[in-house]
């Protein structure tokens, strides 16, 4: 191992583990453990890019993204640079810009640590194998905490969750959401040790990725999450009709058969034999929670209307306790602390300007994947492309990316994604560029010609 490799292997860890420990820490959920959480991803970030030293070309790739996050992050912390803001924002809780503006710093700082190892090669695959090892850790955890007190966590009681496994956070759905990333990581890393037999792995990570593929899945069931469960269900039937069936032709007919059998009845198994009662009442519960969520969402998107450049970070209490039209809104929200969809939570808390940002951020970040990397199929990018859709479905219908550990799991992988596919882009341009350089030399032509 050279000292390259062990810097990637170190840098791999930090992220790892900042993120399990905000997994950990309630998913830091709340301002002051938002707020050291940041600091340490700030840290963490800039301990990774010293590490690394990305060099000019990663930076002049990396430009466009990092550009529309600094913009985005403006939108974001400018109104408390000014005594009258230029753009007449009013936002509801100007005291909580510095929090909500140092909480988006840290998304960078991880976002961009996560490109810088992505960028390297063998980036991903270490930080994988540092997610996985560290995931089961937080299964452990969470189970014991179940077992020392079922309706805690922490000693932070659970309110209405005290029925449902919610993991290290005091979110079932949230916790689901983890998990279900898990599962679909530890697919990825399987399929790569299967497929790859060239790429040597220590025998810990043949261990813990099947363990923390089960461990996942098994996690995700028991909080009663319903879209998570099906999300995740759908991730792993897509990884495994893609990578399993070049896994499968590789194997003689009747070892085959054998193999597809065992691996869908396990599946089967965990699934329906961890599926309770409580699971399968909330998946008869469906319709009518649909119905309240339909309410919220029309409720949620009259006030985004009323209010085009947002009402700021932890506006959303404010503007709908201002904005019940009926009593049957205050009824299903007074208590809702989130608008339980990633594009109305945007519009809430900057309005269309950020809404757009964000969007725009998104498309730099998966544009080298999804439009020049599209030869690019390795199992545990596609796997974190995969956990990278799981988290924005749930965050679609759920509180996910309202949880900063989530949102900085995001980040992260959205940083490793574009890291490893533009990588991918600059060596295939290189290798064109020299192809031509070969070609025009042997025509007679010098090799800094304009055909070149």
């Amino acid at each position: 191992m050279t000292a390259t490799d062990d810097r990637i292997g170190i840098a791999g860890t930090v992220l790892a583990t900042i993120v399990f420990a905000e997994v950990v820490a309630l998913s830091v959920d709340g301002p002051l453990l938002a707020t050291i959480a940041a600091a340490v991803e700030l840290v963490g970030g800039l301990l990774i890019l010293g590490l690394l030293r990305p060099s000019p070309s990663f930076w002049r790739r990396f430009a466009v993204p990092l550009g529309l996050a600094v913009l985005a992050w403006a939108w974001i912390a400018s109104p408390a640079w000014f005594a009258v803001d230029p753009f007449g924002r009013h936002w509801s809780a100007p005291d909580l810009l510095p929090q909500a503006s140092a909480r988006f710093l840290g998304g960078i700082a991880m976002m961009t640590g996560a490109a810088a190892i992505g960028w390297r090669r063998g980036g991903v695959r270490v930080t994988v194998d540092r997610w996985l090892l560290l995931g089961l850790i937080d299964i452990a955890l969470a189970l014991a905490l179940r077992q020392y007190n079922p309706d805690m966590v922490w000693g932070i009681d659970k309110g209405d969750l005290r029925e449902r496994f919610t993991g290290t956070f005091l979110n079932a759905n949230a916790a689901a959401c983890y998990f279900a990333v898990l599962a679909v990581l530890a697919a990825g890393r399987g399929f790569s040790l299967a497929l790859d037999r060239t790429m040597s792995a220590p025998l810990i990570v043949h261990i813990v990725a099947p363990i923390a593929l089960l461990g996942g899945i098994g996690a995700c069931v028991i909080t009663g999450s319903r879209t998570s469960l099906l999300v995740m269900l759908i991730a792993l039937a897509l990884l495994a009709w893609q990578f399993g069936r070049l896994w499968l032709r590789r194997q003689r007919g009747a070892v085959r058969g054998v193999m597809v059998a065992i691996g869908v009845i396990a599946v089967l198994l965990i699934v329906f034999g961890l599926l309770g009662d409580a699971t399968f009442d909330r998946v008869a519960d469906i319709q009518t929670d649909w119905a309240v969520r339909a309410d919220l969402w029309t409720l949620y998107g009259r006030l985004a209307g009323q209010a085009p450049l947002g009402y700021g970070p932890g506006g959303l209490d404010d503007a709908a306790l201002h904005g019940f039209a009926t009593i049957h809104e205050a009824q299903i929200a007074w208590f809702v602390h989130s608008a339980h969809n990633v594009v109305l939570s945007l519009l809430i808390t900057g309005g269309y300007p950020y809404l757009v940002m964000m969007a725009l951020l998104t498309i730099a970040l998966l544009f080298p994947y999804f439009r020049r990397a599209h030869r690019l199929r390795e199992p545990m990018v596609v796997a974190v492309v995969a956990a990278l859709a799981v988290i924005f479905v749930c965050a679609s219908t759920d509180v996910a990316l309202d949880m900063p550990a989530l949102a900085s799991a995001a980040a992260v992988f959205a940083g490793l994604v574009w890291g490893r596919a533009s990588r991918f882009v600059a060596e295939a341009a290189g290798d064109q560029a020299g192809m031509r350089a070969l070609t025009s030399a042997s025509a007679g032509e010098p090799a800094t010609s304009p055909s070149a």
